[in-house]
């Protein structure tokens, strides 16, 4: 997942996990098709800018492959994104249209292990989860009250398969896996829940590997196109849990994928890779046993210089506050102070409701979305005031 590639769809972003192929010298994965066996029907959208064929779900959600689109983060049209926006920027009025890719706040995914998860399924999960939290500074904590959670479900199927919610939709995130679902895909999973798209979508994929579009099933041809407008963050990574496999989505046995040389890479392992761990941890740094560590300091954070690029995960100061890189904006984490150890003055989103698509606002209302706190301005566009929770 190497978060390089999330950043950009990233890691936006379909490994349906492939599809169950007969050999036995590469790893299988399932396709999460339709339940009738028929064909999905897709339908094309704009995802950071780019085309997409997504199935729409019954919920109004979009399958992109074994990634879950919400409806705030596709398009009917191509959105041009700004690729180096200034940490004050606003946003168009409908918060939506800015929604990307969101990180989980605080390092750590909350999460629900629903009820219909058999044993085997939670002990997968939490292998899954160690593996993330032993090498990287991601955390995971069972909810008790929390807002903010992502809920892992059984899909009823009798498959090594899943899909997952991009980043956080709102304050929520899903993980639905099959029955025989492994640890290697549920690495993966986790690692879309993070905000990770695909490694094969990187735009500077063609200097590592050949995409074999002749031999990619009809209505996947989507998920192998590369994301120009994604965010990279270290090499590309061939050994990434987030790289497809060299069988994914064949429609004849033969490869989809081969590096230059014409051979194909060895199956996936049940591990991150040394390229996921560095990713992971500039993406989510932390220092402390609680995944955050002492993350929210101004001191020694440069200010924001617009003859720079940033990435995921990078800070700076910025008119006396200090701002954290996300995927596709910056978010404002709270204000910078002379005072050491100034004293808490409270939740600043306290009493402030979520945002809703089906309110009108005026300027100097006050929204709630994704885990920050929003301003509407007399130009009717939305200024970030900060992140919930200080």
């Amino acid at each position: 997942m190497k978060t390089k590639n999330l950043i950009h769809l990233a890691k936006l972003t379909a490994l349906s996990l492939g599809l169950l192929i007969t050999s036995c010298t590469n790893e299988s994965f399932d396709e999460v098709p339709d339940e009738s066996n028929e064909t999905p029907k897709l339908v094309q959208k704009f995802f950071l800018g780019d085309p997409v064929e997504v199935e729409k779900l019954s919920d109004g959600s979009y399958l992109y492959g074994d990634i879950i689109l919400d409806e705030e983060q596709v398009t009917d049209i191509a959105i041009k994104l700004d690729e180096n926006p200034s940490p004050d920027a606003e946003i168009d009025a409908k918060l939506g249209l800015a929604g990307g890719i969101t990180k989980w706040p605080n390092n750590t995914i909350i999460y629900v292990l629903d009820n219909s998860l058999t044993s085997n399924q939670r002990q997968v999960t939490r292998n899954s989860m160690n593996e993330w939290s032993t090498k990287t500074s991601v955390r995971f904590k069972e909810r008790t009250n929390e807002n903010y959670y992502v809920t892992i479900r059984n899909n009823g199927r009798d498959c090594n398969c899943g899909s997952a919610g991009l980043g956080v939709q709102g304050t929520r995130g899903r993980i639905n896996i099959g029955t025989r679902t492994s640890e290697v895909v549920m690495i993966h999973e986790i690692g879309h829940t993070l905000g990770y798209v695909h490694e094969q979508t990187r735009s500077d994929r063609d200097n590592h590997v050949i995409i074999l579009f002749e031999n990619i099933q009809q209505g996947a041809e989507s998920q192998f196109r590369k994301n120009n407008r994604a965010q990279l963050i270290g090499d590309f990574d061939i050994k990434s849990t987030m790289m497809y496999g060299a069988y994914t989505f064949s429609k004849n046995g033969r490869p989809t994928i081969t590096l230059l040389d014409g051979t194909t890479h060895p199956r996936r392992r049940p591990e991150l890779s040394a390229g996921d761990i560095a990713g992971t941890n500039q993406v989510y740094p932390g220092g402390g046993g609680d995944g955050g560590g002492n993350t929210d300091s101004c001191d020694g954070v440069d200010e924001w210089s617009n003859a720079r690029s940033y990435n995921v995960g990078d800070r700076v100061t910025y008119r006396g506050y200090l701002f954290e890189r996300d995927f596709t904006r910056w978010n404002r984490i709270k204000e910078c102070s002379d005072t050491p150890n100034p004293p808490p003055s409270g939740d600043i989103c306290e009493g402030v409701d979520e945002y809703s698509r089906g309110r009108g606002y005026v300027p100097g209302d006050k929204v709630t979305y994704r885990g920050f706190l929003y301003e509407l301005q007399s130009n009717r566009r939305w200024l970030n005031k900060g992140r919930c929770g200080n």
